[in-house]
């Protein structure tokens, strides 16, 4: 009886941890895409300060500043050429989140090259439940195969228990 009530306390807490996932997502987004203007601000910025300059490209500028003789200006320029290099990557991770299904928006969100950027999200982040059929679904079935994975080794344990506890059956012919 007591595992039949934690096998339904740790599905509840499982879905309830599931549905966070499209939610964080959503927020993951949103994150990106604030970080996303900003960067896009500066490199309009950016490219108006080269073209007033007589430079036909940011990059041409940058790679002038990354020649300057003063430390400052050289590390400065690695720096803004790091930056507007993240854009794709940026991108890419909006797209993902936006258009991709759940378990992509979670992959990508734990890979270890957005630890940083999901701290950061999590900081601000309050559970909720999402509001989209295909959300709970998701959520739904990998709160199930989560469960049945952790449970599976219990069941098994106990079905082999309890056939070896019965009498052989013998067959008379």
């Amino acid at each position: 009886m007591i595992v039949r009530v934690l096998d339904k306390v740790v599905f509840a807490v499982l879905f309830i941890i599931a549905l966070q996932v499209p939610i964080l997502a959503d927020h993951y987004r949103q994150y990106l895409n604030g970080y996303y203007d900003a960067l896009r601000d500066e490199i309009t910025s950016s490219t108006e300060v080269a073209k007033q300059h007589g430079f036909p490209s940011v990059d041409a500028m940058l790679e002038s500043l990354k020649q300057n003789s003063e430390s400052v200006v050289r590390e400065n320029a690695n720096l803004k050429a790091e930056r507007f290099a993240q854009i794709t990557t940026l991108e890419l991770g909006m797209r993902k989140l936006e258009h991709g299904h759940y378990f992509e928006k979670l992959v990508f969100m734990v890979s270890p090259s957005q630890y940083g950027t999901l701290n950061r999200v999590m900081k601000n982040f309050s559970p909720s439940i999402p509001l989209s059929p295909s959300s709970i679904v998701f959520s739904l079935v990998t709160a199930i195969l989560l469960n049945l994975l952790i449970w599976t080794p219990h069941f098994c344990y106990c079905q082999v228990k309890k056939s070896k506890q019965k009498p052989p059956r013998y067959s008379y012919r």
